[in-house]
């Protein structure tokens, strides 16, 4: 059993989206069924480490994390960049550059962990990417902080985004993977099924194909 909070492309709901239909293709080429919750992130993390859920099947790498968790081989690479309003305009090429700014990141993602620490930026956490452009739009925000392409498929669903920007530098790249408690009995043997599922994918063209039918190939 799997939980993530809705993070389209990546989890659309609990039957598709790019991480849910490779996690679950990596198991069943292993002989094993995934399914699916979607809930807060936040929360989704409490069951992960509780026990009534086996897996976070979008999950991001921290020093912190790296104690709690035991992650697959890395199956994708995510860009973190700022979006705002065109106006008023915002000059940024450092995360400094936002010093007395207001930001929304999802609540307990990597993203907003590592902003809470920057004390200089008024941090608004919400509980998935559209509450925070929704703010933005409204001007309750300054700027928000998101993977790039969840951004870019959220745009095309939505004209009240269209006029935002997308700033660059890329702020990071993290690897994406799927993690594992590791207070869970089974840890270990549902990380390596995983792998060894995602390398078959990887070698019969499914992975390739799934990332086409999410636009994630670019």
């Amino acid at each position: 059993m799997g939980a993530h909070n809705v993070w389209p492309p990546y989890v659309i709901d609990e039957y598709s989206g790019f991480s849910v239909d490779l996690v679950r293709a990596a198991f069943k080429a292993e002989n094993q069924d995934f399914e699916m919750l979607t809930m807060p992130f936040s929360r989704a993390m409490r069951m992960v480490e509780k026990g009534p859920v086996d897996i976070i099947p979008a999950l991001w790498r921290s020093k912190s994390r790296d104690e709690r968790f035991i992650f697959s081989n890395a199956y994708y690479r995510n860009r973190l960049v700022l979006i705002s309003r065109p106006e008023p305009s915002i000059h940024f090429k450092e995360l400094n550059d936002l010093k007395g700014l207001s930001v929304c990141a999802i609540r307990g993602f990597r993203s907003e962990i590592a902003l809470a620490k920057l004390p200089q930026i008024r941090l608004e956490k919400l509980p998935n990417l559209t509450s925070c452009l929704l703010l933005l739009s409204k001007e309750r925000v300054d700027a928000v902080v998101s993977d790039e392409l969840a951004f870019i498929y959220l745009q095309s669903q939505h004209t009240e985004f269209l006029s935002f920007n997308v700033h660059q530098p890329t702020i990071a790249q993290w690897p994406l993977y799927i993690g594992v408690s590791k207070s869970h009995p089974e840890a270990k043997e549902m990380i390596e099924l995983f792998n060894k599922g995602l390398i078959q994918l990887q070698k019969n063209g499914i992975y390739e194909a799934t990332l086409k039918k999410y636009q994630l190939d670019d």
